[in-house]
């Protein structure tokens, strides 16, 4: 199938978060308990209608491991959105959000403005929840990225979520195109006369 623009995107978090059932469930609508744990990196690939162009979204996942760091930093570089994601029923995982976070800094450096970033607490099918989704909200308002919350399990907001993401990236893009354009205008004087796009 052929695509009018690409987007790449990185999923980042703690093990045992739920990143591959996320990815799963948005590229295939399934979701499996048994999954194993992912070992270095895995990708996941959906075409979405949006804004009547065809968009190919490759959604790279690492692994939450500490180990595998070294093999994501990378993809950091190549990737145009992020999504951190954590437990919702695990406070850990929500406390190793400055963590995670941090990283994106580290990684991107200058070009930080050049991606977009949202924070994901997953998990919110469970009654066994230990991270208050209103501390959550402004935590991450703190941090001047969205907050969302997701279910793999029940697919609840996952689409939504993912699909909002991509159209930030796409914004983004085309607001650096724009520039880039207009950076590249040359107002140029023959006999008194200007030509100018204006």
């Amino acid at each position: 199938m052929s695509y009018d623009k690409k987007c790449q995107l990185l999923i980042i978090g703690d093990m045992t978060v739920g990143k591959t059932s996320l990815l799963s469930r948005y590229s295939k609508g399934v979701f499996n308990t048994s999954y194993l744990a992912t070992v270095g990196l895995d990708n996941f690939t959906k075409d979405e209608v949006i804004d009547n162009k065809t968009v190919r979204i490759k959604i790279w996942d690492t692994a939450g491991q500490e180990k595998f760091q070294s093999l994501t930093k990378g993809f950091f570089r190549n990737a145009q959105g992020i999504m951190v994601v954590y437990d919702v029923t695990n406070v850990e995982t929500y406390e190793n959000l400055k963590y995670w976070t941090q990283s994106i800094k580290t990684h991107m450096g200058s070009d930080i403005d050049k991606i977009s970033v949202i924070v994901i607490g997953n998990k919110i099918d469970s009654n066994e929840r230990e991270v208050n989704k209103q501390e959550a909200e402004i935590y991450c308002s703190e941090l001047g990225y969205p907050y969302f919350e997701t279910s793999a399990k029940t697919g609840e907001n996952v689409n939504k979520t993912i699909k909002y993401l991509v159209k930030e990236v796409l914004r983004k893009n085309d607001l650096t195109s724009s520039k880039i354009s207009n950076n590249n205008i040359k107002i140029s004087k023959n006999k008194g006369e200007t030509n100018c796009p204006c």
